[in-house]
């Protein structure tokens, strides 16, 4: 018997299609709830619980404690303490997030370092239609051009910047390239320590792109590191940054001081390093 001649005589495995059909309406959808995805698949919502309950397991996806929305996972596939410590991060963090969200009316984001990049653990975007999105913004802002990569490089310790920027240096993105410009780096560290925040770099899209926008985050600090950062993102043709930076900046850093807080009565531990 042939190889395509076997494949062909072989069965597919509906309970795994009917698995890889959900895993696909949440990656297109960056975040969803239940009720939707139920809508979006036609599977029963006792087949769902199954599914995402598998996939949980599996590393593949998480629920936020915040909104209860399934997203993908910050590695797919990855499990274990890293993903542990940062569903840990987004519970204790959802009380003061949710407190700032109803004081400021754009988008906020928690971030921790992924590697070379960022990770958005989860959102509080508003329903407003701002264009600044799931799939504009990306689960994986850069490094060297995201408010929140740019805040965790200008506060994280001496040793782990030069570790990121030495790993950044031998990529090939053209959006990594000021890794190899150290005056630049130190340029930016230190006009973010004199602000106290730091703003997404303004050369990363065109006027006219449609996921063009402005951001500013703050660091979260924990034992001595920084563990991630907290990020306001809003629209420029609204909003100068100075505007944003005048009303909210000290509702950003109020968020952070609160989460810091909860990460040290929890005694949580700094994050472990990824496999």
């Amino acid at each position: 018997m042939s190889d395509t001649a076997g494949a062909n005589s072989v069965k597919s495995i509906d309970a795994l299609r009917r698995g890889l059909d959900v895993m696909l309406a949440i990656q297109r959808s960056s975040a969803v709830t239940l009720q939707e995805l139920h809508r979006q698949t036609g599977l029963s919502k006792a087949t769902l619980l199954r599914i995402l309950k598998t996939l949980q397991h599996a590393g593949w996806v998480e629920r936020s404690e915040h909104d209860r929305r399934y997203v993908p996972t910050s590695a797919i596939g990855q499990s274990g303490p890293v993903v542990a410590w940062r569903t840990r991060l987004s519970a204790l963090a959802a009380s003061a997030r949710a407190t700032l969200q109803r004081v400021v009316p754009w988008p906020i984001d928690l971030g921790v370092r992924d590697g070379t990049a960022m990770l958005i653990l989860d959102t509080d975007r508003p329903r407003n239609g701002l264009a600044v999105n799931y799939r504009a913004l990306g689960f994986r802002p850069p490094m060297l051009l995201s408010s929140l990569g740019r805040c965790y490089l200008s506060f994280c310790p001496e040793e782990e910047r030069r570790e990121i920027l030495a790993a950044l240096a031998r990529s090939p993105n053209d959006f990594d390239r000021s890794a190899r410009r150290p005056e630049h780096i130190r340029r930016m560290v230190a006009h973010a320590r004199d602000l106290g925040y730091v703003a997404r770099d303004p050369t990363a899209t065109s006027l006219d792109s449609p996921d063009r926008f402005g951001a500013v985050s703050v660091p979260l600090r924990h034992e001595g590191a920084v563990v991630g950062c907290l990020s306001c993102a809003w629209l420029p043709a609204v909003k100068s940054e100075r505007e944003i930076v005048s009303a909210h900046l000290g509702d950003l850093q109020l968020a952070a001081q609160n989460i810091e807080r909860k990460l040290a009565q929890a005694g949580l531990g700094l994050p472990p390093a990824s496999d």
